[in-house]
């Protein structure tokens, strides 16, 4: 798992896909696809046309009532550049849950494409019930096999603000919606486990006797 950079990706890609069109609502209009950006991302700057949304976090804060303390084997928490063979496990300590803030801004001039752009987001892309965020967390090769490790995270909509304005005697239609998806920070120290190979069983001749080996099992799979 990649902290921030995993949710980033995700909420980008999840964002993809919405369509608006020129005139009015009409399927057979020209389709316009809507740009999904990283805030003020100097590379593509010049590439945001309207209709567009941008993507700001906002704020990191540690979820205590989500919070507990042990050990887990939880595959997704596994490091990239480890792989577990048969007979092998792992273990590492509880990752610390955090929430994170987004806004997600979206920016047209036109208002059916605001009011499109916003139905689509806050009717399949950011539901205000239910959200949810999927993280694809790394491919693990293991047998010459390759599988790739997903998780479900929580997306909570905060806030819906409207914040149209007019710049340069243009209208300007803006939207921004807070959102807040439950993460974790995994922790540094990871173990290694390997699997028992053998079992000994010892038994006592006497109550006060000294212990003696009567079998030894090979565990095997």
């Amino acid at each position: 798992m990649t902290f921030l950079l995993s949710e980033d990706k995700a909420l980008r890609e999840k964002l993809q896909g919405i369509v608006v069109h020129d005139q009015k609502s009409d399927a057979t209009s020209t389709p316009r696809q809507v740009g999904v950006f990283f805030g003020q991302p100097d590379q593509e700057i010049r590439a945001q046309v309207y209709p567009y949304i941008t993507i700001d976090l906002i704020d990191i804060n540690r979820d205590m009532e989500r919070e507990m303390r042990g050990k887990t084997d939880a595959s997704y928490l596994v490091p990239e550049n480890v792989t577990i063979n048969a007979g092998e496990s792992f273990e590492t300590d509880l990752p610390i849950p955090v929430s994170l803030d987004y806004q997600i801004t979206a920016y047209s001039r036109n208002p059916v494409h605001d009011r499109t752009l916003m139905a689509q987001l806050l009717q399949s892309k950011l539901p205000f019930r239910f959200g949810y965020l999927e993280i694809v967390e790394k491919s693990v090769t293991s047998s010459g096999t390759t599988t790739n490790t997903n998780t479900l995270r929580r997306l909570d909509v905060m806030d819906v603000s409207k914040r149209d304005m007019t710049e340069a005697g243009k209208r300007l239609f803006m939207n921004a919606v807070t959102v807040r998806v439950s993460s974790e920070i995994p922790q540094e120290t990871y173990r290694k486990l390997i699997g028992v190979q053998q079992a000994v069983i010892r038994v006592k001749s006497t109550p006060d006797g000294p212990s003696q080996i009567t079998e030894t099992f090979t565990i095997t799979e």
